[in-house]
C-alpha cells in the first residue's frame, strides 16, 4: 500500500545550497549507489528507518547513503568506523510501507565525503561535503576507453538476448562517459571494493579505466558461461537424437515381427560365459567391447552374427590350458602311422 509519495513525477530534486551540511546517514550492506541512477531500497531496521523518517521530515528529502566495509555489519550495528568515507547523496522520490518495511525509490545526486560524524543514535548523522565533478586528464584516452566499453557492451548484449529493447537503447545511446560508467556499475555485480573505487574516482580517466577492467572481466565470464551452455545443449541434443533413433528402431523391428527377446537372452548367455571364462585381460577387454556392439544390433544385421561367431570362437579356445610335453620321436611316429 502506498503510504506517501514525497516527490511528484517529473519534479527536479532540490540540491543543497551549501557544499557542507548535516544530514541523516543510511548505511548500505553489499550495495553501492551512484549519482544519476534511480534504484529501489528496502529499509526495515529500526535505526535505518529513523534515518529515513528524519529525511522525509525535511523539504529536500535528502539522505546520505554510505556502504559498509564488511558484509557482516548490518545497518543497526554499523559504526562510523565500519563505513566508507565517500558515499552518494540521494533524493527520496517515493516511499511505500509494506508490513513494517519501507520500500524506497531513490535518485542519486552527488558524491560526498564525510567531514565529521555527529551522532550514531537514534540514527547515524554526519556533516558531509559535496565533492566536485570529476576532472578530465586526457580527452583522447577517455574517448578510446568509452568506445572500447561500448564495444564490450554490444558483445555482452549479444550474449543476453533477454534484455529488453528499451534497456539496450538506453545503454547504447548514452554519450556521457561518467553516466555510462555509473549505470553499468549499478546494474552489474562488480563487488563492493570495485564499486567503491569507482565512486571515489576523482578523474573521468580513472573511472573509465576501472569500468573497462571490470566490464572486460564480466564479459569473459559471460563468454565462458555461454560456451558451457552451448556445449551442454549440444550434448543433450545428441542424447535426445540417439534416444529417438533407438525408439524408432524398436518400433520398426516390432512392425517387422523381429522380437528382441531372443537377442537379449543370447547376449545375456554370452555375457555370463565371458564372466566365467578364464581369459587374459586384453582378450576379455576386447571380447566385452564386441559384446556391447552386438547388444546394440538387431539380430538381422550381418555384423550381429559375425560378432557372435567371433565370441563363440574366443570362448572355446583353451587360453590358459596346456598339455604335458612329449618329445619321444618313436612314439610320435607310431601315433602318426596309426592315424594316417
Amino acid at each position: 500500500m502506498v503510504d506517501e509519495i514525497v516527490t511528484k513525477k517529473g519534479e527536479t530534486p532540490k540540491k543543497p545550497a551549501a557544499t557542507q551540511f548535516e544530514i541523516p546517514v543510511l548505511p548500505l550492506q553489499n550495495t553501492t549507489l551512484f549519482p544519476e541512477t534511480v534504484v529501489p531500497l528496502a529499509v526495515g531496521r529500526e535505526r535505518s528507518t529513523k534515518a529515513v523518517e528524519a529525511s522525509l521530515g525535511t523539504e529536500e528529502k535528502l539522505l546520505a547513503c554510505i556502504t559498509t566495509k564488511t558484509e557482516n555489519v548490518t545497518g543497526d550495528d554499523a559504526k562510523p568506523t565500519d563505513l566508507y568515507k565517500v558515499g552518494t547523496l540521494v533524493n527520496i522520490k517515493r516511499m511505500m510501507r509494506n508490513e513494517g518495511v519501507m520500500q524506497l525509490i531513490v535518485q542519486g545526486m552527488d558524491r560526498f565525503e564525510v567531514v565529521e560524524w555527529l551522532q550514531d543514535q537514534p540514527y547515524l548523522k554526519a556533516k558531509i561535503e559535496i565533492l566536485p565533478d570529476l576532472r578530465v586528464v586526457d580527452d583522447e584516452e577517455i574517448e578510446a576507453l568509452k568506445r572500447n566499453i561500448q564495444g564490450m557492451i554490444q558483445q555482452a548484449l549479444a550474449l543476453l538476448p533477454q534484455v529488453p529493447p528499451e534497456v539496450r537503447m538506453a545503454v547504447m545511446s548514452q554519450d556521457n562517459p561518467v553516466q555510462l560508467a555509473y549505470f553499468l556499475a549499478s546494474v552489474l555485480d562488480l563487488g563492493v571494493d570495485t564499486e567503491q573505487k569507482m565512486l571515489e574516482s576523482s578523474t573521468v580517466d580513472e573511472l573509465l579505466t576501472l569500468t573497462h577492467a571490470a566490464l572486460a572481466r564480466e564479459l569473459e565470464i559471460m563468454q565462458i558461461r555461454s560456451k558451457i551452455a552451448t556445449e551442454a545443449q549440444s550434448e543433450m541434443d545428441k542424447s535426445q537424437r540417439d534416444y529417438v533413433l533407438r525408439q524408432q528402431m524398436k518400433a520398426i523391428q516390432k512392425e517387422l515381427g523381429e522380437d528382441d527377446t531372443g537377442e537379449k537372452a543370447e547376449a545375456a548367455q554370452l555375457r555370463e560365459r565371458l564372466d566365467q571364462a578364464d581369459l587374459p585381460d586384453d582378450v576379455r577387454k576386447e571380447a566385452t567391447r564386441e559384446l556391447r556392439r552386438m547388444e546394440q544390433l538387431p539380430q538381422s544385421a550381418p555384423d550381429y552374427h559375425v560378432i557372435r561367431t567371433y565370441l563363440e570362437y574366443v570362448l572355446e579356445l583353451p587360453w590358459r590350458k596346456s598339455s604335458e610335453e612329449k618329445l619321444d620321436l618313436n612314439e610320435a611316429r607310431k601315433i602318426l602311422d596309426e592315424v594316417h
